[in-house]
C-alpha cells in the first residue's frame, strides 16, 4: 500500500468478527486450521493420505490424486518424534551445543521432511553444527491469523515461543526452511498488546529469527565446480526461482535466493514482467480454488516459457501449489525446495 496502511491486519480484524464458517468452503477452512494447530492430527491425516495414494485407485489427475502424491513418506527416524529428540534437561548437557534451533514450519515436519533433512545438509556443508529441534514445536499461527482466528494464532505464538526457550536453545539463533513461516515469526510481537507479557518474549524470539535464504547466503561456500579450469564446460542447470509473496516486498527479499543460486553455478531465469503471485495464499486455494488456478495459470506461463530443468522456491505453500499445478499440466519440469536443490548441488560439486 503506497500509504503503508496495515492491510493485511485489517483484513484479520475484520474477519475475526466473522462466523467461523464464514466465505466460500468455510467448513474446508476450518477444518485446514485446526488440522494445522494440531501437529499430531495433521500427522494422522498424512499417514492417511500416504496409506490412500499407495492404493492407486484414484483417477491419475483427480485432484485429490495430485495432492496425495505432495506428501512424502519417511526413509528414517523423524526429526521431531519424542523419543527422538533430546529432552530439554539432555539438551542442557549436551556439548557441544549448536548455536541454530530449527524452526521446521508445518510441511518439512509433517508432509515433506526431506526439505528439513536437506537444511541439516547445508549447515554441515557451511561447516556448522546440525541445529536443535524442539519436538514440542506447533505451526507458526499464520494461516489462523490470516483466517481472523486470532486468540488460536496467540495461543500457537505462546506455544513456540515456549517451546525454544529450554536453557539450551534460549540463546540460539531460529532458523526456518519455510519463507511465510519466517515472516510470521518475525510478526509475534504485532500479535500482542505492548502491557501484554509475551510482547516482550515475543520481541526476544523474533529477534532471533532468520530468514532461510539470508542466513545460508552468508555462510554456505561458492560450489567447487564454479569458474575452475578443472570444469571448463560445467553444464549450468535453468532454474527458475518463484519469488513469495511474503519476501519480494522486503529488503533482500529477492537478492539473498539468486546470490545463493550464483554460488551453485546456475542459470537464473527471470521473467521481463516481473515476479508474480502464485495463487495459493494460505487458505485461499481453499476458498476460492477457480480463483486460484486462474493466477496460477498466468504465473506458470512465465515460469514455461523459459524451459526451466528445475523451479525452486521456500515458501511451504508456493511450493505445494507449483508442485500440483505443473503435475495437474503434465510437465516434467521438477519443483523443489531451495534447500534441496543447493544441497543436491554441493554433494554432487
Amino acid at each position: 500500500c503506497p500509504r503503508q496502511l496495515p492491510i493485511t491486519n485489517i483484513i484479520s480484524q475484520a474477519r475475526s468478527t466473522f462466523s467461523p464458517f464464514y466465505g466460500p468452503n468455510g467448513l474446508k477452512k476450518a477444518v485446514g486450521c485446526t488440522a494445522l494447530s494440531h501437529p499430531e492430527l495433521l500427522d494422522g491425516l498424512v499417514k492417511a493420505g500416504i496409506s490412500l495414494h499407495r492404493l492407486q485407485t484414484l483417477p491419475a489427475l483427480s485432484g485429490l490424486r495430485l495432492k496425495l502424491g505432495l506428501l512424502e513418506e519417511r526413509t528414517g527416524p523423524s526429526l521431531l518424534k519424542n523419543n527422538d529428540t533430546p529432552s530439554r534437561k539432555d539438551l542442557t548437557e549436551q556439548q557441544p551445543a549448536s548455536a541454530l534451533s530449527y524452526f521446521t514450519g508445518c510441511l518439512a515436519r509433517h508432509i515433506q521432511p526431506s526439505i528439513a533433512e536437506a537444511t541439516q545438509t547445508l549447515l554441515s556443508k557451511s561447516n556448522l553444527l546440525p541445529a536443535q529441534v524442539p519436538a514440542d514445536q506447533y505451526c507458526c499461527g499464520l494461516a489462523a491469523w490470516s483466517a481472523g482466528k486470532r486468540e488460536q494464532a496467540r495461543e500457537l505464538a505462546r506455544k513456540n515461543i515456549q517451546a525454544f526457550s529450554a536453557p539450551a536453545l534460549a540463546d540460539t539463533s531460529i532458523i526456518t526452511s519455510c519463507a511465510s513461516c519466517s515472516s510470521h515469526l518475525l510478526a509475534y510481537p504485532t500479535l500482542f498488546a505492548e502491557h501484554d507479557p509475551w510482547h516482550g518474549k515475543a520481541l526476544a524470539f523474533a529477534d532471533r529469527v532468520r530468514e532461510f535464504t539470508s542466513f545460508f547466503d552468508a555462510k554456505l561456500p561458492i560450489s567447487p565446480c564454479i569458474d575452475t579450469p578443472e570444469h571448463p564446460n560445467y553444464p549450468k542447470q535453468r532454474i527458475f526461482h518463484h519469488d513469495p509473496c511474503h519476501l519480494r516486498f522486503k529488503d533482500k527479499g529477492m537478492s539473498a535466493p539468486r546470490s545463493l543460486l550464483q554460488k551453485a553455478g546456475v542459470l537464473i531465469l527471470e521473467p521481463e514482467e516481473g515476479p508474480l503471485c502464485c495463487g495459493q495464499g494460505g487458505l485461499f486455494h481453499i476458498a476460492c480454488p477457480e480463483h486460484s488456478l486462474q493466477i496460477f495459470q498466468q504465473s506458470s506461463k512465465q515460469v514455461l516459457a523459459g524451459s526451466p530443468d528445475y523451479v525452486t522456491t521456500t515458501c511451504s505453500g508456493c511450493l505445494m501449489q507449483y508442485q500440483e499445478g505443473l503435475a495437474r499440466q503434465g510437465q516434467q519440469v521438477k519443483v523443489v525446495h531451495l534447500a534441496i536443490l543447493l544441497a543436491d548441488f554441493q554433494e554432487a560439486g
